[in-house]
């Protein structure tokens, strides 16, 4: 698991937030070289406000680029329970490979 995706499962699935303030939430996390990053992808999107939307599709070019997202959907797309793996187990890298089910980018 890439360290962006056990950021976003510590960070991301606790929050119950409206869109606006998960992306402000989000933010306040980044520390050195993502706050720097943070910073340039702000200016970029003045004099207007990102969107949580945008967010993440800035945030995964740069934290899980298109050829790891691929790599993860066709992992998706090919997930089959092997014979000593148990139900819990199947679900559980279900789970964790479904959201690159969907290509959105």
């Amino acid at each position: 698991m890439k360290e962006s995706e056990r950021w976003e499962l510590l960070n991301l699935n606790l929050v119950d937030c409206t869109l606006e303030n998960r992306l402000k939430y989000v933010a306040s996390l980044f520390v050195g070289n993502a706050l720097i990053w943070w910073w340039s992808v702000k200016r970029a999107y003045e004099p207007r406000e990102i969107t949580w939307v945008e967010f993440q599709r800035v945030f995964d070019d740069k934290y899980r680029p298109k050829m790891y997202r691929d790599k993860k959907r066709m992992e998706f797309l090919n997930l089959v329970q092997r014979d000593e793996q148990t139900v819990a187990e199947y679900e559980l890298r279900f789970a964790a490979l479904a959201k690159y089910a969907r290509k959105q980018w």
